[in-house]
């Protein structure tokens, strides 16, 4: 593990001697000692704005809880949690909303790294937007060795005023889903289910907050967005997603693209919109309808081929006496 000296504490003008900072970076890991320093060093590099971060430790089995602990011993920004059992990702990512105390939210990756202004840039947008509800950078992919492999800017018209073209643009362009990594406003994040169990929680979210306000796109390549083989979303498959989620609540028979599906119909029926808002947002499925038709019919076709299986290997097995 580095060495590092102790980072001094900064504030930003106008949050002088505030109850909490303005702002709270979330940062979920797991088993993230590979790529977790150079994450902590760029947010707490964040220069121009008062802060403080939250680290959540999916019960790590690496180096991991050393190097929080190192860094939270060094600055009184950090805050490590450590949970006694693994709780699923998408838990971990939940709670550490719902320990937030500060107006304004993001998540980290714990393989990322955030470029020195990039939450002053996002912070400064939301105060000069009071309707937007989420600001986000443009960003950088790199590899495991911080070498550039592509990038990513919005294509999506986040920032329209009407919530279903919102809703309808999100869910038309396949994107790599980097809005989650932008800065939220709190209360807006407390009013929807945060990320649901699921592989794609995190853009049922986002299609939340959509349903909310609009975004703020900031163009510059602020976030450099690592892209390895060590990560969830590349190494785990829908189906086994859903179980380490729910543990030994799981189901037997899991249906990703239907759960998937039912996620986006309970954020628009849940949605604050008007009844006639809220149909037209039902029909703004369509677009998610259209791309996830065939894999819900191969969803519904493997469970009747699981089904009959357990069916089969139950009265093969016998009633117990």
């Amino acid at each position: 593990m580095n060495e590092h000296p102790p980072v001094p504490r900064t504030r930003a003008p106008g949050f002088i001697g505030s109850a909490a900072p303005p702002v709270t970076v979330g940062l979920p890991v797991y088993n993230g000692e590979d790529f977790l320093e150079r994450a902590l060093d760029s947010l707490i590099g964040q220069q121009g704005v008062d802060f403080e971060i939250h680290i959540a430790d999916n019960h790590s089995t690496d180096a991991t809880e050393e190097i929080c602990r190192d860094y939270a011993a060094r600055d009184d920004r950090v805050r490590y949690i450590r949970r006694g059992s693994d709780i699923g990702v998408m838990a971990n990512h939940n709670q550490l909303v719902q320990q937030a105390r500060s107006p304004f939210f993001a998540w980290s990756g714990h393989d990322d790294v955030w470029l020195p202004d990039r939450l002053r840039r996002c912070l400064d947008a939301l105060l000069a937007e009071p309707a937007a509800v989420l600001a986000s950078t443009s960003a950088t992919e790199i590899d495991a060795a911080d070498q550039p492999v592509g990038s990513w800017h919005n294509q999506c018209r986040v920032d329209h005023p009407d919530p279903v073209t919102r809703l309808f643009d999100l869910l038309s362009v396949r994107h790599h889903n980097y809005y989650c990594y932008g800065l939220i406003r709190r209360t807006a994040l407390v009013e929807t289910m945060l990320n649901p169990p699921i592989k794609a929680g995190d853009r049922v979210l986002i299609a939340e907050l959509a349903l909310r306000g609009p975004f703020v796109d900031i163009t510059d390549e602020l976030l450099l967005h690592r892209m390895h083989s060590g990560r969830i979303s590349q190494s785990v498959g829908p189906r086994e997603f859903y179980r380490s989620q729910c543990g030994d609540h799981a189901k037997t028979i899991v249906l990703p693209n239907v759960e998937e599906g039912r996620w986006f119909l309970r954020a628009v029926l849940r949605s604050p919109l008007p009844t006639r808002e809220r149909a037209r947002a039902l029909y703004a499925l369509r677009p998610w309808l259209r791309d996830n038709a065939m894999p819900m019919a191969r969803n519904l076709a493997r469970a009747a081929v699981d089904g009959a299986r357990l069916l089969a290997d139950g009265s093969r097995s016998g009633p117990r006496r």
